[in-house]
């Protein structure tokens, strides 16, 4: 089995690098996970030189690469290797980032990102080949759990910030004027809103998703081919009841009233509520379809089996 150094920070948050790793591991990878954030305020300037010692004496056949997170003078220096370096992006809507996640993008192997809608301007950029791949649940983490406590119980359930000018804001004030609604994440005193908690953890995210009759999903963008945010795996992951907007090309991957329940725009969605509200089985048989299908077919474990395999397919960049 190939050796597998991963690059990427630890987020309390989501713990995402930490399900990278274990996937890789439990597939029988020797893992090195690196982490430059803490790197850099550990060793300073010779931080770098540090990493490539690392490298070096692990000796990886794979560098695996979680967004940026990967000193570029590092991937400079490995480019044109015989390792073969995969990178893995994930924000597509963030332009502020654009430019430098292309700067990496062009030193990788293979990159992979979750938008099939951006490949033009990937290729555009000077990145040959990407290859699209949808966000996955966590074997482990994701799972169903029931709630006792009421903190965790709603009609509604909605996970995420709130910020001025996001037409989400308006469509979540309205669902509460029809049930109960629960907010988690930060700002939305703002809009007369009581967030039930500011952040959400993954011990978290599993008891919204089994207090909450309706998970809504209610992304900052919709209009990218491909492209939704992780709400979508997590909440199908740990059983929830998914409604959420929908994104072109959605249907290439999930069927509607089928794993989850897409909408179109507010009154779609203020309608869709209210249906399924008083479709308790119909919930629960969806939620349940949902939840095989993301644990049969898009686990982290899944997908670095499809990391491994492009690697084994990939052409080196020069």
């Amino acid at each position: 089995m190939p050796k597998v150094v991963v690059f990427g920070k630890a987020k309390r948050r989501t713990a995402k690098i930490g399900y990278f790793v274990r996937a890789f591991r439990e597939r029988g990878n020797q893992t090195l996970w690196l982490n430059p954030s803490r790197l850099r305020r550990l060793k300073g300037r010779n931080s770098d030189s540090y990493i490539l010692g690392r490298l070096e004496s692990f000796n990886p056949d794979i560098i695996f690469i979680n967004s940026r997170d990967i000193p570029l003078s590092v991937l400079k220096s490995i480019h044109g290797s015989s390792l073969k370096t995969v990178m893995f992006f994930e924000d597509p809507w963030r332009e502020d980032v654009f430019d430098k996640v292309c700067e990496r993008g062009r030193l990788v192997d293979v990159f992979i990102v979750s938008a099939s809608g951006l490949h033009g301007r990937y290729r555009a950029a000077g990145i040959k080949n990407p290859v699209y791949m949808i966000n996955p649940c966590d074997k482990y983490e994701h799972r169903r759990v029931r709630p006792i406590l009421p903190i965790w119980k709603s009609d509604v359930a909605f996970i995420g910030a709130a910020r001025e000018n996001e037409p989400r804001v308006g469509m979540v004030q309205r669902i509460d004027t029809i049930c109960k609604v629960r907010v988690y994440g930060r700002y939305w005193e703002q809009f007369n809103m009581n967030a039930t908690r500011k952040a959400v953890y993954p011990r978290g995210y599993r008891l919204v998703c089994g207090g909450a009759k309706i998970v809504l999903g209610a992304d900052n963008t919709s209009a990218i081919e491909g492209y939704w945010s992780d709400r979508l795996p997590f909440t199908l992951g740990c059983g929830g009841f998914h409604l959420t907007n929908y994104a072109p090309g959605m249907e290439k991957i999930y069927t509607n009233r089928e794993h989850l329940v897409w909408y179109h725009d507010e009154e779609e969605c203020v309608s869709l509520v209210r249906e399924y509200l008083a479709k308790p089985e119909e919930r629960e048989r969806i939620a349940e379809q949902g939840y095989r299908y993301m644990h049969e077919h898009h686990t982290f474990h899944h997908f670095v089996d499809r990391v491994i395999a492009l690697c084994e397919t990939s052409s080196p960049q020069t």
